[in-house]
């Protein structure tokens, strides 16, 4: 765990840096939680550097907490929208998939299940994107 910096800030030195071969992988979650920085304006100051995601959520309240994408407060088609349509492939890791404020699953069939909710919520957010 740990912040690396806002978008803003890693944009600034990958353009610093300028080698292809040296890109932004974002993550919202890390840039809300550690940061308090709205992560929504902020791809929006290094869309053009980001080459991948690390997909996770995050709420504030009821506690402070990461979560599952669609399980936070971070809207992810905004989130998405300024890569949507660069024609690039943007692979989307998931570092959370778990509910928020309850137990975790403590069986396999459990983490099966929020694997294929996320799954699905983030190919909804993508189809609804490109729908637009």
């Amino acid at each position: 765990g740990g912040e690396t910096g806002t978008g803003k800030a890693c944009a600034e030195i990958v353009r610093e840096v300028d080698d292809p071969g040296v890109m932004v992988n974002y993550d919202a979650g890390n840039v809300m939680d550690y940061l308090d920085v709205d992560p929504i304006p902020d791809i929006e100051a290094c869309a053009d550097t980001v080459r991948s995601f690390c997909m996770k959520d995050h709420r504030n309240w009821p506690k402070d907490q990461d979560c599952g994408p669609g399980f936070g407060e971070i809207d992810h088609y905004r989130l998405l929208h300024p890569v949507a349509f660069t024609g690039r492939r943007m692979p989307l890791c998931c570092e959370n998939i778990f509910a928020p404020l309850v137990p975790r699953p403590a069986e396999p069939v459990g983490v099966d299940q929020l694997a294929r909710r996320v799954r699905e919520y983030l190919e909804t957010v993508i189809a609804g994107l490109h729908a637009a």
